[in-house]
C-alpha cells in the first residue's frame, strides 16, 4: 500500500485527531495565561492606588493651600509647633543641671546629685559637732553656730566635689575657720590638728616596717581606718599636734594598730566521687571498675589579714576549678548461685557469703550436748559478710567472750540475725543496712578455731536452722 493511501486511511484520521487535540490544548492555555494577566494587573493596579492615595490627596491638598493662605496656615502652624516643642525637650535634656548650694541665701557652688549634697552636710556637721565637744570637754560654752545649707536646681556644667562643698559651707558661714587637718577612726572625726605635715610622716613612719616585711603585692593600712582628710575646719576644733599625738597613742596605741591584707594562692586536689552499677550478669559480691577515677584540682586564693603582725582572719575570695575530676564508676555483681536465696514465712535473704557455700557445722537446737546455736560457714580471713536482709543493726559488739566481733540485725519483721567471729565491722550500731550490703569481715575472733562466720537466725526471738532458709548448702564433714 502506497503512503497516499496510509494518509487517506485509519493513519490520516489519526494523525488529523492527534494535531487537532494540540492546536485545541495550545488555543486554551493561551486564553487562560491572558486571562490571569488581566486579573493581575487589575488587582496590583488597585492596590498601588490604594497605597498612593493618602499621598497624592496630601499633594492635591498642599496645591490647593497655597491658593487659600488660610487654610495652608491651619496646617502648617501646629506642625511648627510640634517640631518646636520637639526643639525644646531635646536641648532641655542636654542641659547639665545640678544643684545649687546656698548658706543663709548666699551661693557656695555646685554638686551633682543629693546624695554628694547630702554627705556634703553631714561632713559639715561632723565637723561642727567635733568643735562643740572639744569646747565643752574644755569647760567652755560651745557658741550656737548655725550651718544649715539648702539647694535648689540650677544650669551647671561645674560641680565640686563633697569635701569642697563642705569647705565652701564653713568659708561662707560668718564663723571662725582655719586650714587643717581632720583625723577619722573608725569614719568618725575625732579631732583637727593644723600640723598634718608632721603627723602624715609619724603615721608613715608605723607603717613602714609594716610595708618593707610584706611587699608591694599586700596592702597596709591601719586597722581602725584611721585617716587624715585636709579642709577648712572651725578654729575652737583644733588641738595642739601633742595632744593629737598622745590621743593616738592612747589605750595601748589602740587607734595606730596596722593591719596588712595580703592574697595567696593554694592549689588543692579535688577528690573523684564512686558511681556504683549494679549488674545482674556479675557474681554477687564480686566488682568490677568500668572507668578509673581521677582526681581533679583547683586554684584557691585566700586572703589573709594581720594585726600587728598576728593572723586574725583567713577568707577564700576565689575558687578556680583548673581541672575537673574524674568520676570513678564500679560494676558491682548482684547475681547470686542456686541456692543463695531463701525464703521462710515474710523473710527473704541471701547467702551471707555468697563466694562460700561450706558449712563446717549446721545449727543443732537441741537441748543437751551437741547444741549449735548457728551455721558455721567456713571462708577466708577477711572475706566479706553481706547483710542477708534489710535493717537497723541493734547489736555490733567487740570481743565477746564467745562471738568475738559480732553483728546482730532486726528486720522489722520479727526475723533477726546474728553474724559472729567478725574480724572488723563495717557498720555500727544504729546503722540502717540494706539487703547485699558489707557488715564485716570474716575472722576468727572469740571461740573460734578457724575463720569462718557464724550464723544465727530467730523469729520472734526463737532460734531457727538456717538451713530451713538454705537447704541446698552442702556440709564440709559430719
Amino acid at each position: 500500500m502506497t503512503l497516499a493511501a496510509l494518509l487517506q486511511g485509519p493513519l490520516g484520521d489519526f494523525l488529523y485527531a492527534v494535531g487537532f487535540w494540540v492546536e485545541y490544548c495550545l488555543v486554551r492555555s493561551g486564553r487562560s495565561l491572558c486571562a490571569a494577566l488581566r486579573w493581575g494587573r487589575r488587582t496590583l493596579g488597585g492596590l498601588l492606588a490604594a497605597a498612593l492615595r493618602p499621598a497624592v490627596r496630601l499633594l492635591a491638598d498642599l496645591a490647593a493651600a497655597r491658593h487659600t493662605p488660610r487654610q495652608f496656615l491651619a496646617w502648617l502652624l501646629p506642625a511648627l509647633a510640634a517640631a518646636w516643642l520637639v526643639v525644646l525637650v531635646r536641648a532641655g535634656l542636654a542641659l547639665p543641671f545640678a544643684l545649687q548650694v546656698q548658706v543663709n541665701g548666699q551661693a557656695v557652688g555646685f554638686v551633682a546629685s543629693e546624695q554628694a549634697f547630702d554627705n556634703a552636710r553631714a561632713d559639715v556637721l561632723a565637723r561642727v559637732n567635733s568643735a562643740r565637744a572639744l569646747l565643752q570637754d574644755a569647760g567652755h560654752e560651745a557658741p550656737a553656730w548655725d550651718l544649715e545649707p539648702t539647694y535648689t536646681l540650677a544650669v551647671s556644667a561645674q560641680t565640686m566635689t563633697e569635701r569642697e562643698i563642705a569647705d565652701e559651707i564653713l568659708r561662707v558661714s560668718g564663723s571662725e575657720i582655719t586650714a587643717g587637718t581632720a583625723v577619722y577612726i573608725d569614719g568618725a572625726l575625732r579631732f583637727v590638728t593644723t600640723e598634718g605635715d608632721h603627723l602624715r610622716y609619724y603615721l608613715n613612719a608605723v607603717k613602714a616596717p609594716w610595708q618593707d616585711e610584706a611587699g608591694d603585692a599586700a596592702r597596709v593600712e591601719f586597722a581602725h581606718g584611721l585617716r587624715l582628710v585636709d579642709g577648712v575646719y572651725l578654729t575652737d576644733s583644733v588641738v595642739a599636734y601633742a595632744d593629737a599625738l598622745a590621743a593616738l597613742q592612747a589605750d595601748d596605741g589602740a587607734a595606730l594598730q596596722v593591719q596588712v591584707v595580703q592574697q595567696t594562692e593554694e592549689w588543692q586536689e579535688i577528690p573523684y566521687t564512686t558511681e556504683t552499677q549494679e549488674d545482674p550478669s556479675l557474681d554477687f559480691g564480686k566488682s568490677e571498675t568500668v572507668q578509673a577515677g581521677v582526681a581533679g584540682s583547683q586554684r584557691l586564693t585566700h586572703e589573709l589579714t594581720w594585726i600587728d603582725g598576728t593572723l586574725v582572719d583567713d577568707q577564700i575570695v576565689d575558687v578556680q576549678v583548673e581541672q575537673p575530676p574524674q568520676t570513678e564508676i564500679i560494676r558491682r555483681g548482684t547475681r547470686l548461685k542456686s541456692g543463695m536465696i531463701g525464703k521462710l514465712g515474710t523473710g527473704t535473704f541471701i547467702w551471707p557469703v555468697p563466694g562460700y557455700r561450706q558449712i563446717s557445722r549446721w545449727a543443732y537446737l537441741v537441748p543437751g550436748p551437741g547444741f549449735h546455736r548457728g551455721a558455721d560457714i567456713a571462708a577466708p580471713y577477711g572475706t566479706p559478710i553481706y547483710a542477708a536482709d534489710a535493717g537497723t543493726v541493734i547489736e555490733a559488739v567487740s570481743m565477746h567472750y564467745s562471738w568475738g566481733n559480732y553483728v546482730k540485725i532486726d528486720h522489722g519483721n520479727g526475723y533477726k540475725t546474728l553474724y559472729a567471729h567478725m574480724s572488723s565491722f563495717a557498720v555500727s550500731l544504729g546503722d540502717t543496712v540494706e539487703q547485699g550490703q558489707v557488715i564485716g569481715y570474716v575472722g576468727n575472733t572469740g571461740n573460734s578455731y578457724g575463720n569462718h562466720c557464724h550464723l544465727e537466725m530467730s523469729y520472734n526471738d526463737v532460734l531457727f536452722n538456717a538451713r530451713d532458709v538454705f537447704p541446698n548448702m552442702p556440709r564440709i564433714n559430719s
